[in-house]
């Protein structure tokens, strides 16, 4: 037992030493290998650049064989370290491939320590292969160089592009980003205004979008134009341009009126009316009651806490607007009309609504009112002197305002005359001004005669002399002077029309739909004319047209008298009422 563990320990002992001895032998033989194939990829980069030195090339292909050696180099870096195991592959053709040394290779060969016959034979065959792979190494290192320089050669053609298109489309590009937007999509910009904003650098909807109100008024002020009351939506309109939101933009635009906000704040879940197109001042304002009653019935989110509101400017002179006296300062100041800004932003309807609303029905200069409350928040007292110079009565011509005519200011005329001879002057100035070229907006469509025989005065052949001088309707009949109406009759062969002083006051309340005020002022008339007492608003005046005794017209006027008289002064009408009733009176 014992001499059988004897012998089986010697065995284990001689078979490990055997294994060890070939583990030796082995690991030899591979850095022998690798040893050879780093010396043998030595000689073919020598041999590669002995063969580029002699054969001569051209600018183009010495440039891109450069790089030749140095990707010999890492080719054959790669083949040594793998250890001379790359399969063999066909040299190019044209190919110079290196002959190694006899002498260099017995040198080898004596460095493996004299492994005699089996270095022979193993190492004699490792040797050719390390050489082979050396050889095409440097193959593929020329034909890289190859190929690198026709690429190179490909790029160098194709960099030099022609000058025309180099430079074509970067100059198309410049210009498509410098094409102005069509600003006049946005409400309240016309076509001076688009080519103010154009020429002061806001070509484009997203150029106007990321402007304030204030950058627009100036740049707008800049280019000589300083009465822009919707200013302040332009930048909000223009986002939705930005944005191409055109359904938003529409309802938006249907909120505002005149390119302003309303009273009420925009709600977008709220489907407004276009009150902009509709004309009858009584139909616009319930469709603005509807709008707001929508608005207040939609269900907003909680609101974010509001910060902390600016205090309430101090109340301005609103006296100052041509056309508001003390009593109609004080209505609006009550509606919450206390500063300029405050007019400039309403519309006509909402200005009187707060009348209405405080009594007075009678404003026929409300329609200018904003126009001049924006000259006194631009701080343009020249261009506010100069508008209401154009007004009469606070109430616009008939010929359109023009900035470049100085006008005479009528109201300061007395007598009837000379205060026609001064307004034919003013339109003729007008039409002389210089205007600059640009197409009109499309004229609005006519609106409907209405019957003027409901103004007490005007009978058959007076109506149709007054059509034919264009004084259709009730409102152009309410804006026009007495001496513009006599001019039209006097056109129309009617010299005597003694009623015709108080036809402008009748067509008013016709106009603002208040049948009961007009049927109050005819009742006071007597054959068309105004009494001699002034007429006020709280007496119930007898018709005494319909009496046909002349004591008992005398007693019933008499009785008239006397009520008016025991009324006080604060019943009677606005002040451009009365100087009418008061003329008329003296003439009667």
């Amino acid at each position: 037992m014992g001499w059988f563990i004897a012998q089986s320990l010697a065995f284990i002992i001689i078979a490990a030493l055997i294994g060890l001895a070939i583990g030796i032998w082995i690991g030899w033989l591979v850095w022998g290998r690798r040893a050879k194939g780093k010396h043998t990829a030595e000689k073919a980069e020598a041999a590669a650049r002995t063969a580029a030195v002699a054969e001569p090339v051209s600018g183009a292909e010495a440039e891109s064989a450069e790089p030749a050696p140095a990707l010999a180099v890492a080719a054959t870096g790669t083949a040594a370290e793998a250890g001379a195991e790359t399969p063999e592959a066909e040299p190019a053709a044209g190919t110079v491939l290196p002959v190694a040394d006899s002498t260099t290779g017995s040198d080898d060969t004596s460095d493996t320590d004299g492994a005699g016959t089996g270095e022979a034979g193993a190492g004699g065959t490792g040797e050719a292969e390390v050489e082979a792979a050396g050889s095409d190494v440097v193959a593929e290192a020329e034909a890289v160089a190859r190929k690198a320089a026709e690429a190179e050669a490909a790029t160098k053609a194709t960099a030099v592009a022609p000058a025309d298109e180099a430079a074509d489309s970067p100059a198309d590009e410049a210009a498509a980003a410098t094409e102005p937007d069509d600003l006049q999509r946005i409400e309240g910009i016309g076509p001076k205004i688009a080519s103010a904003l154009v020429a002061a650098g806001y070509p484009t909807y997203a150029s106007i979008a990321a402007s304030n109100e204030e950058e627009l008024r100036q740049a707008v002020a800049g280019q000589g134009i300083k009465f822009a009351p919707a200013a302040a939506s332009w930048a909000d309109q223009a986002q939705y341009l930005v944005d191409s939101d055109t359904k938003g933009l529409d309802e938006y635009q249907d909120y505002l009126i005149g390119g302003q906000e309303r009273r009420a704040k925009f709600s977008e879940k709220v489907d407004y009316t276009d009150v902009d197109e509709i004309a009858d001042a009584d139909a616009k304002a319930a469709a603005i009651a509807a709008d707001e009653a929508e608005a207040a019935a939609v269900v907003a989110p909680e609101p974010e806490p509001e910060p902390e509101p600016e205090p309430e400017p101090e109340p301005q002179d609103l006296q100052r607007i041509e056309g508001i006296g003390p009593k109609i300062e004080a209505a609006l100041k009550t509606a919450g009309y206390t500063t300029y800004a405050k007019v400039a932003a309403a519309s006509e309807a909402e200005l009187r609504e707060a009348l209405t609303a405080a009594g007075i029905k009678f404003a026929p200069a409300a329609t200018s009112w904003a126009d001049q409350a924006q000259y006194l928040v631009d701080g343009d007292e020249d261009g506010l002197r100069e508008y209401q110079d154009y007004l009469v009565g606070g109430q616009e011509r008939r010929a359109k305002f023009s900035e470049k005519v100085d006008y005479t200011d009528v109201d300061e005329i007395a007598d009837a005359d000379a205060k026609a001879a001064a307004i034919a002057q003013d339109e003729a100035k007008t039409a002389a001004a210089v205007v600059a070229a640009e197409p009109e907006p499309e004229p609005e469509p006519e609106p409907e005669p209405q019957d003027l025989q409901r103004i007490e005065g005007i009978g058959p052949k007076i109506e149709a002399a007054l059509k034919a001088a264009g004084y259709t309707t009730y409102a152009k009949v309410a804006a026009a002077s007495e001496a513009e109406l006599r001019d039209a009759l006097a056109t129309g062969g009617i010299k005597f029309a003694p009623a015709a002083a108080n036809w402008a006051h009748q067509a008013q309340y016709l106009a603002d739909g208040d049948e009961d005020g007009l049927q109050e002022f005819q009742d006071y008339l007597v054959g068309g004319q105004d009494r001699a007492a002034k007429f006020k608003k709280n007496v119930d005046y007898t018709d005494v047209d319909e009496i046909t005794d002349a004591d008992a017209r005398a007693e019933a006027i008499a009785e008239d008298e006397a009520e008016a008289a025991a009324v006080g002064d604060g019943t009677e009408s606005d002040t451009k009422s009365d100087t009418k009733s008061a003329d008329s009176g003296a003439k009667a």
